[in-house]
């Protein structure tokens, strides 16, 4: 039995429709990618606002394909909420899927001391309810590195993003800690070290 199609309407080509529909789609995470590696300013990512003026409105979806398309290389598209808690606010950054190795992180340019001054430092800040004065942290520090050391090692980190620092000395976790170090990685790092911030006696217990 012939199926012709005698309504004189044409007849709609799935496949036709779907190759348009993929082309754009490949033409939007491609895009993504460029907006993703070229650099603005001194913090890497992009915000969720300029992804969707770049991308339109189906950014994240677009986003996600592509973090799933980058897992061969071991990259990813990584999320970080913004302080705002808004869609607008949220930060997108390419990262390395796995943490690198100390040996890496030395190769990228941080000394294992340095590494461990930061990782001290993300410790006793959270045991601290997410803030510290900047001479307590110097003071919890000295006990373990010199003082030189621990100078230069949170000007770096304030720096990059690493820690945040107010106009009234108070420190907390910065939004790159949030985005690049993993917490497994830091409690191995402390605890290999000794260095894990212990808690003191109340004195009125």
């Amino acid at each position: 039995m012939s199926s012709e199609n005698t309504t004189g309407i044409p007849s709609a080509n799935p496949v036709s429709n779907a190759e348009p529909e993929r082309a754009l789609l490949q033409r939007k995470m491609r895009k993504a990618l460029q907006v993703l590696i070229l650099q603005r300013g001194r913090n890497p990512g992009v915000k969720g606002w300029e992804m969707k003026r770049t991308l339109g409105k189906d950014y994240k979806t677009i986003l996600q394909v592509l973090s799933a398309d980058l897992k061969a290389l071991g990259l990813e598209v990584h999320e970080v909420p913004g302080l705002e808690g808004t869609d607008d606010s949220t930060r997108y950054l390419l990262r390395f899927r796995e943490s690198p190795t100390l040996s890496e992180s030395e190769t990228a340019g941080f000394r294992i001391d340095d590494l461990a001054v930061l990782a001290a430092s993300i410790a006793l800040v959270n045991t601290k309810q997410g803030r510290i004065g900047r001479k307590e942290l110097e003071t919890f520090l000295r006990e373990k590195f010199p003082r030189w050391r621990i100078d230069y090692s949170l000007d770096r980190y304030i720096k990059r993003g690493y820690l945040d620092q107010d106009d009234k000395s108070l420190v907390r976790i910065g939004w790159r800690t949030r985005a690049e170090v993993d917490e497994k990685s830091l409690v191995t790092l402390i605890l290999a070290r000794g260095e894990a911030p212990k808690p003191k006696p109340n004195p009125s217990s």
